[in-house]
C-alpha cells in the first residue's frame, strides 16, 4: 500500500512509468504476501521481466523506471523530513 507521498509522485508521472511503477510495485507485494523469503536480485530479476512483458520493455528499461521512481519518493520524504 502506497503512502500519499508516493501517490503524489506518481500522479505527476508519464502514463507508461506510472503504470509500469504501480505494476511493479503490486509484483514485490504479492512477492511478500506470498512468505518469499526476500532475495533482492531474484525478486528484482523476476519482477523487471514481468513488467517487460507486460509494457513490452526491456527488463533494464523496467528496472530504471522503477528505480527512478523510487529515488524520487525518496527524496520527497527526506525534503518533508528536514523541514
Amino acid at each position: 500500500m502506497m503512502d500519499k507521498d508516493a501517490e503524489q509522485i506518481i500522479g505527476t508521472l508519464p502514463e507508461l512509468d506510472r503504470d509500469v511503477y504501480t505494476f511493479m510495485q503490486e509484483k514485490y507485494d504479492e512477492l511478500e504476501r506470498a512468505g518469499e523469503k526476500y532475495d533482492v536480485a531474484a525478486n528484482d530479476t523476476y519482477v523487471e521481466n514481468q513488467a517487460a512483458e507486460k509494457f513490452n520493455i526491456s527488463d533494464e528499461e523496467a528496472g530504471t523506471i522503477f528505480a527512478r521512481t523510487e529515488s524520487q519518493i525518496r527524496r520527497m520524504k527526506q525534503e518533508k523530513a528536514s523541514r
